[in-house]
C-alpha cells in the first residue's frame, strides 16, 4: 500500500525524495512568454465599460426639479402609484 502511494506521488521510497513530476504542458516551454489577444469587440466593450463608470447614477437636474417642487409645496405624487410601489417592495402590508 505504501509503495502504491509513494509511486503515485513520485516519491523514491529508498531515498525518501520527492522527484519532479513529468507533466506535459503541450507547446509550453519555460522560455516562452505569455500573450493574450483580444477581439475588437472585447476591446470596444472594455472602452464602453470604462466610459460608463464615469457617468453619474444621479441626474442632478431631475433631483433639483423635485427638490424645488417639494420645498414650495407643488409636488403632488400619484398616491396610488406610491402605494403600489410600497406594496411591491414589501414596505406596506394590507393584510
Amino acid at each position: 500500500m505504501i509503495g502504491r502511494i509513494s509511486g503515485q506521488y513520485n516519491i523514491d521510497s529508498a531515498n525518501r525524495k520527492k522527484s519532479k513530476p513529468n507533466v506535459n504542458y503541450g507547446n509550453y516551454s519555460e522560455n516562452s512568454s505569455d500573450e493574450a489577444k483580444f477581439s475588437s469587440v472585447a476591446v470596444q466593450l472594455a472602452k464602453i465599460t470604462s466610459e460608463l463608470k464615469n457617468i453619474s447614477d444621479v441626474r442632478n437636474d431631475v433631483v433639483e426639479k423635485f427638490k424645488t417642487q417639494i420645498e414650495d409645496g407643488s409636488y403632488n405624487p400619484p398616491l396610488g402609484g406610491v402605494a403600489d410601489k410600497l406594496i411591491s417592495a414589501g414596505f406596506l402590508d394590507l393584510e
